[in-house]
């Protein structure tokens, strides 16, 4: 594991939400290192401000205080249209329900990424059948969301957040909407790929059986991350 530079990094992160009754704050002075190849896994209760700090790390939102850096850069020091690019090449995002578009095929959807960077319609159809090969569904390349079971269609998820090579696939609540055996399976499978691909991942669980699977276990309590 190279830890030179971090992938990604949380220095000092800090968010509130508001409302016309009360001010609430959700993360205070969050400080996280993130590196090639580890399976990191965000644990808490529910409203902790786990989904909150995914989003800050994927620069989805923006802090009120504190940076987010991915390979030593602010991403704040970016324009949005180059805070979108580098995140379309850089990331991968998976979330409880897979988010599949159903008039699409499961390769068309996990091609999707590549579509958007422009990519040749032949080299992103190769990319996206070998990453569905990858995660055990190059038979199911053809049929469509409704063709596949839960388990299947965020495996094709997966694939899609892989598609474009990311150094690092943020993952919240990727199984909370999976029977226990295929829960148990999509973890795995994600583990195993980190440890092939180089890719990091942090993911954001509710499952102590399944979080023990990874290489470190952070808890969000009181807005700060401790070790679980």
């Amino acid at each position: 594991m190279n830890k030179a530079v971090p992938i990604i990094e949380a220095i000092g992160l800090q968010q509130r939400f508001s409302d016309a009754e009360r001010e609430v704050q959700v993360l205070r002075g969050i400080d996280l290192q993130v590196f090639a190849g580890e399976v990191l896994a965000v644990m808490g209760v529910s409203g902790s401000g786990k989904s909150t700090l995914l989003h800050l790390l994927g620069g989805l939102d923006k802090p009120v205080a504190g940076q987010v850096l991915w390979s030593g850069q602010n991403i704040q020091s970016w324009s949005l249209n180059e805070q979108s690019e580098r995140r379309n090449q850089g990331l991968g995002f998976v979330y409880q329900f897979h988010h599949l578009l159903a008039e699409f095929k499961a390769w068309e959807n996990v091609a999707m990424p590549l579509w958007i960077r422009r990519e040749s319609p032949a080299a992103s159809r190769a990319r996206a059948e070998s990453v569905l090969a990858q995660v055990g569904l190059a038979h199911r390349a053809e049929h469509k969301p409704s063709q596949l079971s839960g388990g299947e269609r965020q495996r094709v998820a997966l694939a899609r957040a892989l598609a474009g090579q990311p150094q690092c696939v943020l993952a919240d609540e990727p199984t909370g909407n999976l029977d226990r055996e295929s829960a148990s399976q999509v973890f795995e499978l994600m583990v195993r790929l980190a440890r092939d691909s180089g890719t990091a991942f942090v993911i954001v669980t509710h499952d102590a059986t399944l979080a023990a699977q990874c290489d470190r276990t952070l808890r969000l309590e009181q807005g700060r991350l401790v070790a679980a």
